[in-house]
């Protein structure tokens, strides 16, 4: 070797001394590469080893081979190398060695770590000796090393079942095979050579079993350890494992031996680690109760009419047993066990069975509800889920929504949103039109109180099992729409439920004293069992009131029943906050309440009552907490004496419309009111503005006299003290034709929305409009005694007001207009006066910009702005 070279540099040397021509001397020269190979997985030709075999080829950074060639002895080291250290092990492959054409025998190698030390050496098999460099040719020769055999596994852990044919003890602390996030694995060679694999990460995957001996769609879950590991070649078990939740806590051990597996060199093999699952589990346990469940209440048939799922959805159990709990309708816990179920919109029917009593960890159960009809997109006391969080404040929502308050008319609901103030009165304005909530003939409202019609079946329940007092766990329980007829006794073992609903379940004709017994009741739904005479109501309450829960339960629905007398012993109910009697047949009160029961919010409308009893100090209840006392729609002829002006506290609203008030109680003694909304709509038998609210010095803030056949506006009715908290007034739909002197702005300042449409003005009332913060002004629609339109009179001068932003004029008898039209105040209405010419010319190009609303008819005329015109 040393003279080729010497004599390639001599001939290099004296070409570059020469003149450059070509030189075709290379062409008797070729390349030659080594590949160096794990003899095991290569063939049967062994290499004659001179040290020990080498552990992994990814070590060897250089080759040295010696050669034979024509009798000369060569020798020549090159570098190794793979693409990473994986692919090293299926082979290593040499830089390019340029040699004379012709044969050669390789005698030996050796191998290099990148510490230069010879970590094999060894000598080629005769059949791997010779190989021949063609010119201008590469050849490419395998060489063979002695190197440990190893191949890669991955681990998949697989559910093992067996035992479900037979009676096993389940782990200390069971869990569900999704729980398991590391795994960790001991393996055990033929040899006996032990290998752990510590925490390996398991990833959790649901997918149909693709076997032969299930059904077709057959779902089953895996948990997949991604990691690729090495091994040395050989047989091997499984010996034990160790499963870990995501917080690495060890979940169980088992030691015995699981799966058998064979590693071949250079080759990846697939392990199922079975993980043993338990019949005896309890949440397995639980799985196997909702399919008797679903069975016993005919779950073939179920047909999913909601809108928390899709259409049709139905109750899946074609897969493992361990999967049962993933229903629609059902929650689990963190541990598999079930938490709530609710069979809402599923269509069931049956009897339930007595598997239910297996659900010991059942927090919430809905056997239907009140909004089975979806008359509410969102109900805020049904949510699956929720729990009690902020049960007060949902009921408060859910009460505002089933009885909405009697709203006052358009503009006094422009006046205030001028000033960002929404009330419970002027609320539906944000998504509803006048016309859409109040009857433009009688001046009363549209809307009705949301409730589901008496009667109205949504599924078929016809028992309860005595087994679901074992639910000792349960804190919401939902009955509704169904064909029960009682409940069991056992529901006393409901120690924990403290919201139940047991409505509208007309087969049920007694009143179920189930409910009576039970212990930690906070929120009863008892409402639209009109089936239950007036005795049973009666008998009904008074149980509740003796009851263990009596000074527990803080909310109670009672409408939509037959009750005619609310007892005395509901003073026992001293937690009462949100309390509903409306719509029942309710005449009688047997005693106040005084300081016993503060309700927030009591609703007593639709009912027969015509007073309420009062204590020694005149009190009927506490209302220093109250935000809503509504008594719509009863037989009041008196305006109530109980409450008083010189509360500290203010009430949100007091509803007394659609009665047959006349007076006020105690006349010149009446206490007064301290409250945001008084409302006195519908009482036709109003001839007079309450003079009481000033002799009383009463805190009023919104007025609602509509329809009440008002004729007069006594004076002195706004000078007094408190007047100055007088924001707004609806008394449209009376029969008013003056105001009083004092309605200006020294008494109201804060004067902010005047209705005075469908009244009997003749002249035009300007009193309001000394008030410098009116803001929307309505005298729309007047008409005298024979129904004709009697005025015709614009109020010239109106622009200067600076703070109107709203005028209301329509349905009148204008004629031609000649008076400047301010863009200050945007909203205008003139529609419905036939005589009326308008000239829009100082407004028309705010029209085109949307800066003014002009509400008109096409058949006015209307001047000098043609985008109105066409």
């Amino acid at each position: 070797m040393k003279n080729i070279v010497i004599w390639l540099s001599a001939v290099l040397t004296a070409a570059a001394c020469t003149q450059a021509e070509p030189d075709y001397r290379d062409h008797q020269y070729g390349h030659v590469q080594f590949k160096l190979y794990k003899a095991a997985s290569y063939d049967d030709t062994q290499t004659k080893a001179v040290l020990e075999q080498l552990d992994y080829l990814k070590d060897v950074t250089k080759i040295k081979v010696a050669l034979d060639y024509e009798g000369n002895r060569i020798s020549q080291t090159l570098p190794v190398n793979a693409s990473d250290d994986n692919a090293a092990e299926f082979g290593l492959r040499s830089d390019k060695l340029k040699l004379l054409a012709g044969k050669y025998d390789v005698l030996n190698f050796s191998l290099f770590n990148k510490l230069d030390e010879v970590v094999y050496e060894g000598t080629p098999a005769s059949s791997q000796m010779s190989f021949e460099v063609i010119p201008g040719g590469l050849c490419v020769h395998d060489l063979l090393a002695n190197v440990v055999e190893r191949g890669k596994v991955r681990f998949t852990i697989v559910k093992d079942m067996s035992d479900f044919e037979q009676v096993t003890k389940a782990p200390a602390r069971p869990y569900t095979f999704d729980e398991i996030k590391f795994i960790t694995l001991s393996v055990r060679s033929k040899e006996g050579v032990k290998t752990k694999f510590e925490k390996l990460p398991a990833k959790f995957s649901l997918h149909f079993d693709e076997t032969d001996d299930v059904e077709d769609g057959y779902r089953t879950s895996s948990l997949q350890c991604d990691t690729l590991l090495s091994l040395v070649a050989g047989e091997y078990v499984v010996e034990s494992y160790e499963a870990y939740d995501s917080g690495r806590s060890l979940l169980e051990t088992s030691n015995r031996n699981v799966a058998g597996f064979v590693i071949e060199d250079n080759r990846t093999t697939e392990v199922d680690v079975p993980v043993r699952l338990y019949h005896t589990a309890e949440y397995i346990k639980d799985y196997y109760a909702l399919y008797e469940i679903w069975k016993a209440l005919n779950g073939d048939e179920w047909y999913y009419n909601g809108e928390d799922y899709p259409v049709g959805i139905n109750w899946d159990f074609n897969k493992d047993p361990d999967l049962w709990g993933d229903q629609p309708g059902v929650s689990l816990h963190s541990n598999g066990r079930v938490a709530m179920i609710n069979l809402s919109g599923f269509g069931f029917h049956g009897h339930m069975p007595a598997a239910l009593g297996q659900l010991t960890e059942l927090v919430e159960l809905y056997l239907g509800s009140h909004n089975d009809s979806n008359q509410s997109a969102y109900d805020p006391t049904v949510q699956p889920g929720k729990g009690t969080r902020n049960r007060f404040e949902r009921h408060k929502e859910h009460m505002r929504a089933l009885h909405p308050a009697e709203q006052m008319s358009e503009p006094v609901a422009r006046a205030l949103a001028e000033h960002d103030i929404v009330i419970p009165e002027t609320a539906m304005y944000t998504y509803m039109k006048e016309s859409d909530i109040i009857d433009e003939t009688t001046g009363r409202m549209r809307i009705k109180p949301m409730d589901m019609n008496h009667g109205k079946l949504t599924n078929g329940l016809l028992s309860l099992p005595p087994e679901i007092g074992k639910l000792a766990k349960l804190e919401q329980l939902f009955i509704a729409n169904g064909e029960l007829t009682t409940l069991p006794k056992e529901m006393s073992g409901l120690v924990s439920c403290t919201d139940i609903e047991v409505y509208n379940c007309p087969e049920m004709t007694e009143f179920p004293m189930a409910l009576a017994r039970m212990p930690e009741l906070v929120s009863l739904n008892l409402a639209n069992n009109s089936q239950w005479s007036a005795e049973e109501a009666l008998k009904g309450i008074k149980a509740l009131a003796e009851g263990p829960s009596a000074e527990k339960i803080q909310i109670l629905y009672f409408n939509e029943n037959s009750l005619e007398v609310i007892p005395k012993e509901i003073k026992n109910m001293k937690k009462m906050g949100l309390l509903d009697f409306s719509s029942n047949r309710i005449h009688t009160i047997e005693e106040a309440w005084g300081n016993e029961i503060k309700p927030v919010q009591l609703f007593l409308d639709n009912n027969r009552l015509s007073s309420f009893p009062v204590n020694e100090q005149g009190v009927f209840c506490f209302t220093e907490d109250t935000e809503t006392f509504s008594v719509r729609n009863n037989l009041f002829t008196e305006f109530p004496d109980i409450f008083s002006a010189k509360s500290i506290y203010t009430i949100v609203s007091i509803d007394f419309s659609y009665n047959r008030i006349t007076r006020f109680q105690n006349g010149d003694a009446f206490k007064g009111v301290n409250v945001e909304t008084l409302t006195l709509a519908n009482n036709p038998g109003i001839k007079a503005y309450p003079i009481e609210l000033a002799k009383s010095n009463s805190i009023v803030m919104y007025v609602n006299l509509r329809g009440c056949n008002v004729e007069v506006i006594p004076e002195g009715s706004f000078e007094y003290e408190n007047a100055i908290y007088l924001s707004s007034l609806d008394l449209s739909y009376n029969d008013l034709s003056d105001l009083p002197r004092d309605m200006h702005a020294g008494n109201l300042p804060y004067l902010y929305g005047v209705e005075l449409s469908h009244n009997r003005f003749k002249e035009f009332p300007w009193e309001p409009l000394d008030s410098q913060y009116l803001t929307v002004f309505a005298i729309r629609s007047q008409r005298d005694e024979n129904g004709e339109r009697c005025l015709s009179d614009w109020p010239e001068g109106i622009y200067q007001h600076r703070g109107l932003r709203g005028f209301y004029i329509g349905s009148n008898n204008l004629g031609k207009i000649e008076d400047t039209i301010s863009t200050i105040c945007y909203y205008l209405d003139i529609s419905d006066n036939p005589e009326i010419i308008f000239d829009a010319s100082d407004v028309c190009y705010a029209i085109q910009t949307g800066a003014y609303i002009l509400i008109y008819d096409k058949t006015q005329d209307i001047r000098n702005c043609d985008i109105l015109i066409n």
